[in-house]
């Protein structure tokens, strides 16, 4: 299981924002950081995710990635404006849908392309998540099917 842990401003010395995760991806799942300019997008314009296409947003926020190269959505990343997000497998007794949809991955960049605080990140998700649901297979090498959960943050809150 990846790890993924956040102190805010107020638990550190200097009043720095600390993230990190780690990701346990299998060893030939390859990561890529990538950092995508912010853009914005004629009307009815479509994005495609790991698997499915939804509609785009008007604009998005440059991000930065910390992705596995064959997945469109990522492990963890950033924005613009602040707002950090990382997920975790989530492995229960609740059924996993299999058929290609969106991945906890997408959910991810998704949240960063289009918000500006980690609230706006969490409304973000569980709309998508109420609108597409969650399911396809996690993983490069063979099938994984999983939930995530995710940690939000920004300057302000997690």
């Amino acid at each position: 299981m990846c790890d993924t842990m956040v102190a805010l401003g107020n638990s550190t010395e200097d009043g720095s924002i600390l993230f990190a995760k780690n990701s346990d991806r299998d060893v030939n799942e390859a990561h890529e950081l990538l950092i995508i300019p912010g853009k914005k997008y004629p009307e009815k314009s479509k994005t495609k995710c790991t698997y499915i296409e939804i509609p785009q947003s008007k604009s998005t926020n440059t991000i930065l990635l910390a992705k596995p190269f064959w997945i469109w959505g990522c492990e963890m990343g950033a924005n613009e404006h602040g707002v950090v997000i990382g997920n975790e497998a989530v492995f229960t007794k609740a059924k996993v849908r299999k058929e290609p949809g969106l991945i906890g991955m997408d959910f991810i960049r998704l949240a960063l392309e289009r918000t500006k605080t980690a609230f706006e990140a969490l409304k973000t998700i569980i709309g998508l998540l109420e609108t597409y649901g969650q399911s396809g297979n996690c993983s490069y090498e063979h099938p994984l099917y999983y939930h995530n959960s995710f940690l939000i943050g920004d300057r302000k809150e997690a």
